[in-house]
């Protein structure tokens, strides 16, 4: 059974702007939007859960339902997945009832279309091994590092240190929780850190900038025992440079991050205290959508969001 969803939010994702330049090669189908929120406006033959009216967020990714992962309950590992329903850029859908999910009142549609981030960043952060008294620091604080830094501050770490050359962005992460921001547009990232460590580095480090500089230092300042997470968006080509003894020394984990499409109803519980509203920077109606993408582009904005109501912008 199939609901159809009058869309309400839309944010832009830096893998739309990968798209955008031809640097991505998912979904096949070329069809931007992945993150989404709206207003269920009817409903097929055999929907018994989902009604005209309902407010729901969109899980974007389809998998197969019958290779091995899928039938081993992880579909984010699924080996044959759809081109990928990654159509949420438009005002009206139709999907399947499997991938659309009511949103709770205290849920905003703003905040539910950054329901998909917020599982990405779960992801990551679960990755990272967090725990009483870690020190963490993460490279990035655009929208997806604002999101990850809210989740961070849920754990009892000892120290957060961000990264960001953006000063609205440097402000927002000391908002969000950060004990202490660098500025690498005047500081030495290593060197600052490392000092602000005693020299230890760090339990966990989060790359979620996407710049190829700053994922080259990671291994730089991760503590030895300590994790490194691969968030950001680093191109098709790029290869990291990588000393295996350091790498040996340390005893660190390496890891990255892909699409944990099962964690949508954990994202949602989550996103009730989060506020994920603040990390909204610019809103524009989506007759503005070329504009949209140039705020994005731009790097000055955290997350740009399309609203498919016509009314004034906000940036």
């Amino acid at each position: 059974g199939e609901v159809q969803v009058r869309m309400a939010f839309a944010s832009i994702c830096g893998y739309d702007m990968m798209m955008l330049r031809g640097t991505a090669a998912y979904p096949l189908n070329g069809y931007l939007g992945h993150e989404g929120s709206g207003v269920v406006t009817a409903v097929g033959e055999n929907v018994r859960a989902l009604h005209p009216g309902d407010r729901v967020t969109i899980n974007p990714y389809e998998p197969c339902g019958l290779c091995d992962a899928c039938r081993s309950n992880r579909p984010e590992y699924c080996t044959n997945p759809s081109s990928g329903y990654a159509d949420l850029m438009t005002e009206y859908l139709n999907i399947r009832q499997q991938q659309v999910f009511r949103l709770p009142e205290q849920v905003s549609l703003r905040a539910g279309s950054l329901i998909e981030p917020l599982m990405m960043a779960m992801h990551a952060v679960g990755k990272a091994r967090l725990g009483y008294g870690k020190r963490v620091i993460l490279l990035g604080c655009g929208a997806m590092g604002q999101i990850i830094l809210k989740l961070v501050r849920q754990h009892p770490v000892g120290q957060i240190v961000v990264v960001e050359p953006v000063a609205e962005k440097r402000e927002a992460a000391l908002r969000f929780g950060a004990d202490v921001v660098i500025d690498p547009n005047t500081q030495s990232v290593v060197t600052e850190a490392l000092t602000l460590s005693g020299g230890i580095g760090y339990d966990a480090v989060i790359e979620a900038s996407g710049d190829r500089k700053s994922a080259a230092i990671t291994m730089n300042l991760v503590a030895r025992g300590g994790s490194v997470v691969f968030f950001g968006l680093y191109g098709m080509d790029y290869n990291l440079e990588l000393n295996l003894f350091t790498l040996f020394w340390k005893d660190a984990t390496l890891s990255a991050v892909c699409v944990p499409s099962g964690q949508f109803p954990a994202a949602i519980a989550m996103a009730r205290q989060l506020k994920l509203e603040e990390v909204i920077s610019c809103e524009l109606p989506f007759s503005k959508g070329i504009e949209a993408f140039r705020e994005k582009s731009s790097g000055r904005e955290a997350k740009v969001m399309l609203r498919f109501e016509q009314e004034r912008s906000i940036c």
